[in-house]
């Protein structure tokens, strides 16, 4: 009996197609074998480089990234296959390999960015907060499977710094509909730089053989899963990036079904998130919240042309001003203190850092 429903849960997740290995094919030529295969490597770093850091950033920095990263190729990719060999008519091999490069956060590649200054670890590695809560269509799931999975997906990438703001779950009313001010409060409470906000729900489809070829029941339930969630700037409530996953899963009972089924939704939207976060951490589409204190207007628009001119900074604009405060909204690649002693030296007058997030910076200029 136990070998018919192992049978029967194969053929239902087959059915379902439940996930599938990413596959990256790479091409290399050279005048030799070894001399095609060692460029295939190299173009499998270069384009893994290239998803992460941004083409500003590569211009600027292509003949140090050429001498300290694609070089050492070899060494940060986990493994490779061949998949085909050919000569050429004008006497060049192309060899076309599948590779894994290795860019966990915590790996060589990342603390080689990190160490030249490519990508800043801080950016990658924000406190983070969860909350999706979930359900079954009959109950509410007490220990929210989908949650745990996303949890374990960002942790598995190397984000340290998740905090567990399960407590306060339910207290709120409707996740969905979030305000700003909602967000800098639990961002004030907890400390929280980016949370990952959403819902999730599971509901049974039936026996799993009625999705088999005979149609008849096995006793095996099946269950489908949905979950949806938004990535959020705590502090200023910018949306980084939103989607929706799916998953099945079958089991004895229904409930552990629908756990199973929301998990692997879990899965999927954890990995969703994970490629975004790394994207995001380490490209110039971070929106960075500048509040400056001071009763000269002179000196906002100074601060603003100063800012204009640091490097990293891929625009900025004055969005408000109004009784002595202004908010400047900057696009920038690097860390708020950073941004801050750059402008320290850029401007011919007194500023003060009074505080700062992970994209916000207060100063008064004086």
């Amino acid at each position: 009996m136990k070998k018919i429903i192992y049978l029967l849960l194969i053929a239902f997740f087959c059915y379902f197609n439940v996930g599938s290995a990413q596959q990256v094919n790479i091409s290399g030529y050279g005048t030799t074998i070894d001399e095609a295969e060692r460029d295939a490597l190299r173009n499998a770093v270069e384009q893994a480089v290239g998803t992460m850091v941004d083409s500003t950033t590569l211009v600027k920095n292509n003949m140090l990234i050429n001498d300290e990263i694609y070089t050492q190729s070899r060494g940060y990719i986990t493994n490779y296959t061949i998949l085909s060999k050919r000569l050429s008519a004008d006497g060049m091999y192309e060899i076309i390999i599948n590779a894994n490069v290795d860019t966990n956060p915590n790996s060589k590649l990342m603390n080689e960015l990190t160490r030249l200054g490519i990508i800043n670890r801080q950016l990658r590695d924000p406190k983070i907060a969860v909350i999706i809560p979930e359900y079954h269509i009959k109950a509410r799931i007490p220990d929210p499977a989908g949650e745990t999975a996303v949890i374990r997906k960002l942790v598995d990438a190397g984000f340290s710094r998740i905090t567990d703001i399960s407590d306060i779950r339910y207290n709120l009313n409707n996740l969905s509909a979030l305000t700003r001010q909602d967000m800098e409060n639990i961002a004030r409470s907890r400390n929280v730089d980016i949370l990952i906000v959403g819902e999730a729900f599971s509901e049974g489809v039936g026996d799993v053989g009625k999705f088999l070829p005979n149609g008849r029941n096995t006793g095996i339930i099946s269950c489908k899963a949905r979950l949806e969630a938004k990535i959020f700037i705590a502090k200023t409530g910018q949306i980084i990036s939103a989607n929706g996953a799916y998953g099945t899963a079958a089991d004895l009972t229904e409930f552990i079904a629908g756990k199973k089924a929301l998990n692997n939704a879990g899965e999927k939207m954890g990995d969703y998130i994970v490629e975004k976060l790394l994207n995001y951490g380490s490209s110039t589409n971070q929106n960075l919240e500048m509040i400056v204190s001071t009763v000269d207007f002179n000196k906002i628009n100074a601060i603003n042309s100063a800012v204009q001119t640091i490097r990293g900074v891929e625009s900025s604009m004055v969005t408000d001003y109004n009784n002595g405060k202004a908010t400047i909204s900057v696009k920038y690649s690097g860390t708020p203190q950073t941004l801050f002693n750059q402008l320290n030296q850029a401007v011919n007058f007194n500023i003060n850092l009074q505080s700062f997030t992970y994209n916000t910076l207060n100063i008064a200029a004086y």
